[in-house]
């Protein structure tokens, strides 16, 4: 049976009664509207023994990190939680007693790379977001991964390091202090809008429509709902807790969603083996 976690990106939403939640770490996480410490998140865990808690470290991590980066996943690693999920495959050399899940935000898309990262230690991936129902059922059928997928909230599209929202208030001497904490983006002459948000990380931009993927039957093992951006959300995980499929059209409305790319083909795609 397909488990359902929710991203926490506040504090409220501990209370909400899903399979278990998905918690951002203070460094070393980014798209979290609330992240915790280690004291933080031994206590989250205490008080919710009945759910399954995962941390997720997703960022990538640069090499004057490595030490601080490798220590932080030990503490983690002491405390028992049912995930560590990591963007950074460096996690697989520390020989951590956690089961490891990689989230690489658009290159988990192949049953070969995922099973070469079991084959090395991995216990599961969280899939991207850019592929569709058929290829998911294709890696289902090819690899004994922990299948996780996001089945609500806004898709990552890309992140950079440059701190680009500062850069643009900068080149045209706008107060730094009036700086928002996202922004929205458009192409010229399209009608499209797209969130920009900036962070000690660098500058993230996500898709101009949420993900709701309400009523659709993945072969995954763990649906993934994250409200980052959107306020409360508790209508959304009671309609997947319960299967109201009834609600899809009013989510669809309310939140600007729709299937993603889960019944859309892939426009441009190398053809087997071709040179």
């Amino acid at each position: 049976m397909v488990k359902i976690l929710l991203k926490i990106n506040d504090e409220k939403e501990l209370m909400y009664p899903v399979d278990g939640y998905v918690l951002g770490f203070n460094k070393f996480s980014y798209l979290f509207g609330k992240t915790f410490n280690l004291e933080e998140i031994k206590k989250i865990k205490k008080e919710n023994i009945d759910k399954e808690i995962y941390v997720s470290l997703n960022c990538l991590v640069f090499n004057n990190e490595l030490n601080e980066y490798k220590k932080l996943l030990y503490e983690i690693d002491k405390i028992g939680f049912d995930g560590i999920i990591v963007g950074d495959v460096a996690a697989l050399t520390y020989n951590l007693k956690t089961n490891l899940i990689l989230d690489q935000l658009h290159l988990n898309n192949s049953y070969y790379s995922i099973n070469h990262y079991i084959d090395n230690g991995l216990k599961g991936v969280v899939l991207t977001n850019d592929i569709t129902m058929d290829e998911i059922n294709e890696i289902r059928n090819n690899t004994n991964a922990i299948l996780f997928k996001q089945v609500f909230g806004y898709p990552h599209l890309s992140t950079s390091k440059r701190m680009l929202i500062t850069n643009y208030f900068n080149h045209f001497n706008i107060n730094n202090s009036t700086m928002p904490k996202s922004c929205e983006i458009a192409e010229i002459n399209k009608d499209d809008y797209y969130k920009i948000i900036e962070d000690s990380y660098g500058t993230h931009i996500l898709g101009n429509k949420v993900l709701n993927l309400l009523g659709v039957k993945l072969e995954v093992d763990y649906e993934i709902i994250d409200g980052y951006m959107l306020n409360d959300i508790k209508d959304v995980v009671d309609a997947f807790i319960n299967n109201d499929i009834n609600k899809k059209d009013y989510f669809d409305k309310k939140y600007n969603a729709d299937n993603g790319f889960i019944n859309k083909k892939t426009i441009y795609k190398v053809k087997k083996d071709e040179e």
